[in-house]
């Protein structure tokens, strides 16, 4: 287990995303079945979520201004504070109406911190350790998932909004202390933004381009649970499947975490290949039974999927010329940047189709795991 726990940065790394994830689970998992139980048809839904991800790809790279001036750990500090009035707009929204614009608005500031993985992993993760330090941080993750699942169903089914809240925002300030352990401050980017974006326009790093096309598996996961929710029609029974799925995803990671470092291209055409047939079945298949169990299967494979990707675009980033901190930012822009666009298709598309825009997402994320495979395959040649 040395190869896990190589540093101590390794330990508060896990730490803190297991803090994060336990206590964004509200929003990440349960965002769209909340904003559905409370009345919004999927189109406008999909419209929310892509304004969402346009302010955060404008406000990224603030990331770099601020963490260069107060440090990593207290530009996550304000992040989270718009993440815990997310929370509260979630659990405690009355005229939806009267809170849409500033859910919109404060979820997309929320998104300040999303360079903050990249950039803490890239500064401190050992070349040789990528794959297996990326299964223990996804291990993190799922079990923050799953107690955050759990505590989620039980503040919802109860109607306890107070504590549920309480313990988000414990949650959120624990994530701050234990990056607060490894906090470093970047170097000063005054022009951020404008350095960001030349690179996404002139550079012909093909890192853009995969995490462009990420945005169809981020969407594919934000959607998942809403289509598996109108599917079962029981709160109860769909908090049950996240929950079971979470837990039985620990197994595999561990073993893409060992083969990703013995061999990144293989894994990376394993988990390419099982990804796009489990999407597939989400497509053909009709059966509730079948589609909880594919839901199960789709939980499980996708951080496998993640670990083997996330290792490749850590080692491009690790290779590359320039600063870790402006390739963060940039993945990121372009990320939230496609979703924008993605996001307003599918919701003008919803629009006439209803829920069969399910279809388009599946065949989307489809098309985009093959494309990344391809693409890292040829940064990994030059």
């Amino acid at each position: 287990m040395k190869e896990y726990f190589y540093k101590k940065e390794y330990k508060y790394i896990y730490l803190e995303w297991f803090s994060y994830s336990f206590a964004y689970t509200l929003i990440e998992t349960y965002g769209t079945v909340m904003l559905y139980k409370n009345g919004l048809p999927i189109w406008l839904i999909l419209l929310i979520f892509g304004l969402r991800f346009g302010i955060t790809g404008f406000v990224t790279p603030l990331f770099m201004i601020l963490s260069s001036k107060l440090g990593i750990a207290k530009c996550n500090l304000i992040s989270n504070i718009f993440g815990i009035i997310s929370s509260f707009i979630i659990i405690n929204s009355t005229d939806l109406k009267n809170t849409l614009i500033l859910f919109i608005i404060v979820m997309g500031i929320n998104g300040l911190s999303n360079p903050t993985t990249d950039a803490l992993s890239s500064q401190y993760i050992d070349r040789e350790h990528k794959g297996r330090f990326n299964s223990f941080f996804k291990i993190s993750k799922i079990i923050g998932q799953a107690m955050g699942s759990a505590l989620v169903t039980w503040g919802v089914i109860t109607n306890n909004n107070i504590v549920l809240l309480l313990i988000i925002i414990i949650s959120f300030l624990l994530q701050y202390v234990f990056i607060r352990k490894i906090d470093y401050k970047p170097q000063n980017k005054k022009s951020a933004f404008k350095s960001s974006i030349k690179y996404i326009l002139n550079s012909k790093n093909k890192y853009k381009y995969i995490y462009s096309l990420r945005a169809s598996h981020i969407i594919e996961r934000q959607f998942v649970p809403l289509y598996v929710y109108l599917i079962l029609k029981d709160f109860t029974l769909f908090s049950s499947i996240i929950i079971i799925s979470l837990v039985l995803q620990i197994i595999t990671i561990i073993l893409i975490g060992k083969y990703s470092d013995k061999n990144i291209s293989k894994s990376n055409n394993l988990v390419t290949i099982i990804k796009i047939i489990v999407t597939i079945i989400f497509v053909f298949a009709k059966n509730k039974i079948t589609i909880s169990l594919n839901k199960s299967l789709s939980d499980n494979l996708e951080k496998v999927y993640e670990t083997s990707i996330d290792t490749s675009i850590q080692n491009i980033i690790k290779q590359a010329k320039e600063d870790n901190e402006l390739l963060s930012v940039v993945g990121q822009m372009s990320l939230c940047f496609t979703e924008v666009l993605i996001f307003t298709l599918l919701a003008f598309v919803a629009k006439f189709i209803g829920e069969k825009v399910f279809y388009i997402i599946f065949i989307l994320s489809i098309i985009s795991t093959i494309a990344i495979n391809l693409n890292i395959k040829l940064e990994n040649k030059m």
